[in-house]
């Protein structure tokens, strides 16, 4: 008799919702890279405009370009703070996501640990079964009363 584990499929559930809470947490691994890597890019523009910036201010400015510089440095520091924010809020997405891995982690160990314990009692009621036909086979050759010929 084969051993069957009457709880696989929920044992399978648990294993495909491990999987697919691993892939959101890779994906939103692949996010917040990305978004670190906006925000340098963001702060090098920044930095260049800074420069750019000063270097124009060496020189005789005009005041509407001179006032182009400082809204466009504005803007760019604004940019920054934004993908900033941005940053915060994907860590904070990763560590849910995190979160939600270890749950279903657990949740599959459990179902994993039931599995294991189901199976010793099947291999121990194998046993039993055995030994009991080993006995009734002893009966039956030797006698209840231990007639030993």
């Amino acid at each position: 008799m084969a051993y069957h584990f009457r709880l696989e499929t929920v044992l399978g559930l648990r294993r495909n919702l491990e999987e697919l809470a691993q892939q959101k947490l890779g994906r939103e691994l692949t996010l917040l890279e990305q978004q670190k890597q906006q925000l340098a890019a963001l702060q090098q523009q920044r930095q260049e405009l800074i420069a750019e910036f000063e270097v124009e201010k060496e020189q005789q400015m005009l005041a509407p370009v001179f006032a182009l510089y400082v809204e466009g440095i504005f803007r760019k520091e604004q940019e920054v703070e934004a993908g900033q924010a941005q940053i915060e809020a994907q860590r904070g997405a990763v560590a849910q996501a995190r979160v939600e891995l270890t749950v279903k982690v657990q949740d599959k160990k459990v179902m994993e640990k039931a599995r294991e314990r189901d199976y010793q009692k099947f291999l121990l009621a194998g046993l039993k079964k055995e030994q009991n036909e080993a006995d009734e086979m002893m009966v039956l050759r030797f006698g209840r009363k231990g007639n030993l010929h």
